[in-house]
């Protein structure tokens, strides 16, 4: 047996990615947590209280991060050395510091174990081998965000694949996956096994359209964006159609646009990205924000699917003319899904209309039905793990049909190979 997998999260359900590998060590694989549940309350991975001999992290993104400080507050893990790239580093320090303040009390760790947590990671490099006793591990190129990886694990002869979030195709930002070209066993990221993306040129043209269209009849366009990856990519598409709008960025995006243009290696283009944050306005206060909704302009910000943020007050000040355009996944129940079907914000407590247009357009970051099933064929396992997706034992039934052997693990469930 090569392989051990517990599976701790992400099974039959998006979020809390969380897989633990034993080889000849005890490895795990993310350790996130699940923020917007049903339930009203974070989620977290199963409990387990094994020492480890390495923990894996594949990105930033708080469903594949944001319990990693809570092993700092298990003493069978609080000596455990992290693994990550320096992007990935850098940005889970700015977004746990950011679920900390905002989920206080809910989690279950506190900033001592988040600090701790901090002086515990080791670099790690794309395509560098890392020996564990008899399990080496390398890191390849994931497409979704800086510094995102997927994780290649290689032991008795055998190799696991773990693909975390990624997008093989090329973006504004990224170049795209890089994965390896077979493996025995790939443990996939199923999120939109079930559905396609439409085409990116099309999506980017109908988006520089709308802004033309606001703009030319004085309005202002609201983007509420995901502070991680996608602020960055919208202003590099509405610069790639539009050099002279104003643009305006604010919340958390600004300083996760530093540590991208910290770490250029990771970028597609980064001096182009350079260029372009360097024409837009980062609002600083409350007077850029009043400017911004002043004049025709476009805004980018923080949260996006609505749920705190400055855009829920940009929202309240913008003229009839303007526009608010989604570019992101809302899950049900937050303040975006609510907009998006039924054109009204749960505002501490009060339902409050909203009468402006509002529209999604589709700039996943997640590799979509075509990707997910191009990548299966050409990693040609032996054996498929369908993961973080909530449709995936249908995805693995219509896999089993193709004849690959194809599992769609439940929460706490094991895998041997």
């Amino acid at each position: 047996m090569a392989f051990e997998i517990t599976c701790l999260g992400a099974s039959q359900e998006v979020g809390r990615s969380a897989f633990l590998v034993r080889t000849d060590k005890n490895i795990l694989l993310d350790y996130g947590i699940k923020i917007f549940d049903k339930s009203g309350q974070p989620k977290y991975p199963e409990e387990f209280n094994q020492p480890l001999d390495a923990m894996i992290l594949s990105h930033a993104h708080l469903d594949h991060s944001g319990y990693l400080p809570y092993l700092y507050a298990n003493s069978a893990t609080s000596k455990t050395k992290w693994f990550g790239t320096p992007p990935t580093r850098d940005l889970i320090e700015i977004l746990i510091a950011d679920s900390m303040k905002i989920m206080g009390g809910k989690l279950p760790f506190e900033a001592t174990h988040y600090n701790k947590m901090l002086k515990y990671w080791i670099p790690a490099m794309l395509k560098q081998s890392m020996h564990f006793g008899n399990t080496e591990i390398k890191l390849s190129d994931a497409g979704h965000i800086s510094g995102s990886t997927m994780v290649e694990l290689t032991h008795a002869g055998k190799t696991l694949l773990y693909t975390g979030d990624y997008k093989t195709e090329k973006t504004r930002m990224h170049e795209g996956a890089d994965p390896v070209n077979e493996a025995d066993v790939l443990m996939i990221d199923c999120t939109y096994a079930m559905r396609e993306h439409p085409d990116r040129i099309s999506m980017e043209e109908k988006l520089a359209d709308e802004i033309e269209e606001t703009i030319d009849n004085d309005g202002t366009v609201l983007l509420p964006s995901f502070s991680l990856g996608r602020s960055q990519e919208l202003i590099r598409i509405i610069r790639a159609y539009n050099r002279d709008v104003p643009v305006y960025l604010d919340g958390m995006g600004k300083a996760i646009t530093d540590v991208y243009m910290k770490y250029p290696a990771y970028l597609r283009d980064p001096k182009g990205f350079r260029k372009e944050v360097g024409s837009i306005t980062r609002v600083k206060g409350p007077e850029d924000r009043m400017n911004a909704t002043k004049e025709p302009a476009v805004i980018v910000s923080s949260a996006g699917m609505l749920e705190g943020g400055p855009a829920l007050g940009y929202l309240t000040r913008l003229n009839p003319d303007s526009k608010i355009i989604f570019t992101g996944y809302n899950v049900e129940g937050t303040n975006g899904w609510r907009l998006l079907n039924q054109g009204e914000l749960n505002i501490d407590g009060n339902l409050l209309s909203v009468e402006l247009p509002v529209e999604y357009l589709d700039f996943s970051a997640h590799a979509g039905r075509k990707d997910i099933l191009g990548l299966i064929e050409k990693v040609n396992p032996e054996k498929v793990i369908c993961v973080h997706g909530d449709s995936t034992p249908e995805f693995a039934a219509e896999l089993r049909e193709k004849g690959y052997d194809a599992v769609a693990p439940k929460i706490g469930e094991e895998i041997l190979f």
